[in-house]
């Protein structure tokens, strides 16, 4: 009690003198048994890996190629037959584009399993750990990894994965009436049993992430985020605040979707977000995104997966650094 009334004596004295901090208040200050947190320094987040996957091609190359000739790659779908659409073009990844040749051979039964969705981030992701000069468990398995597995993580944003007619179409079929019309219960007690019992892996959206890190080993903080187009903005901002807090030291970012689906394609039609494109006109002359008088859009497949890291990581293995990510916003 005496030491407490001498604090406040101390700076009533000290207020009448004018002074707001005496010797004796700071003392006792310093005495007490608390702790005042320091502002906690971030760290600087860099890009040094670039993933893209498009309608021009797999990798930075041939879009970049693309983008200083002003080329589109807008062109007929071939995925499926869609002049009964009133667009029958869109961007489609190149036929030469294959997941069985972007994974290690020993997962190559896994692609059975994945989505068109899923292929497009996994082949971002090798993709990007490729040009930012990692090693991981699906590129180089027989080495030690650049960055220990619990120190990298992956953030990847998905849309809604809509599944293949191919797949549906003999568990439609078991399940009409008399009439020979779709029968809902018929479905809910038979048709679902006609459907493999792995085809629910196909269409969760965090399967893009799930694949990606088993592939490449990342056991850091991993999440999935489907807020449709933002989501890949979105992940970038998550994977950026994970190093920065110093939960990793690197992560795979981005997103990945393909709406080149009959099932995805009639939803964008319903909504009236399709340009009225007939499979012999020149697609590239009907998209005016910036145009008041545009007839609406062309939609397509693609995605991307970029490297974030901690710059000091980053810095340490002499990796080359295409920008610093700022900071995010949303």
């Amino acid at each position: 009690m005496s030491e407490a009334r001498g604090v406040t004596e101390a700076r009533g004295v000290a207020e009448a003198r004018g002074v707001t901090e005496p010797r004796r208040v700071n003392e006792a200050r310093r005495a007490r048994p608390f702790y005042t947190p320091r502002p906690m320094s971030r760290r600087r987040v860099v890009i040094t890996g670039l993933g893209p996957v498009s309608a021009h091609g797999l990798g930075i190359d041939p879009l970049w190629q693309a983008l200083c000739e002003g080329r589109s790659a807008l062109a007929p779908i071939r995925a499926f037959d869609a002049r009964g659409f009133a667009s029958a073009s869109g961007g489609e990844l190149p036929e030469s584009y294959d997941v069985k040749d972007l994974v290690p051979k020993s997962y190559r039964k896994a692609t059975k399993v994945m989505a068109r969705d899923i292929e497009i981030a996994v082949g971002g992701a090798l993709t990007a750990v490729r040009d930012a000069g990692l090693s991981t468990r699906g590129t180089d398995p027989d080495h030690a990894p650049t960055i220990a597995p619990d120190r990298v993580g992956c953030h990847i944003g998905a849309g809604l994965i809509a599944a293949d007619l191919d797949e549906l179409t003999a568990a439609l079929a078991t399940s009409k009436d008399g009439a020979g019309k779709f029968d809902p219960g018929h479905w809910g007690q038979q048709g679902m049993q006609e459907l493999t019992p792995l085809w629910l892996l196909k269409y969760l959206p965090n399967m893009l992430a799930c694949h990606v890190t088993i592939i490449h080993d990342c056991q850091g903080p991993s999440n999935t985020i489907t807020c449709n187009e933002a989501s890949s903005g979105l992940s970038l901002a998550e994977s950026q605040r994970v190093i920065e807090r110093g939960a990793a030291d690197a992560c795979l970012s981005g997103g990945a979707d393909s709406k080149l689906n009959p099932m995805a394609y009639l939803r964008q039609e319903l909504a009236g977000r399709l340009a009225r494109c007939t499979v012999d006109e020149d697609a590239t002359r009907k998209v005016k995104p910036f145009d008041p008088a545009s007839p609406g859009a062309l939609v397509g497949e693609g995605g991307g997966i970029l490297v974030l890291e901690a710059e000091d990581t980053a810095t340490a293995r002499g990796a080359r650094i295409h920008a610093v990510l700022s900071g995010t916003g949303a």
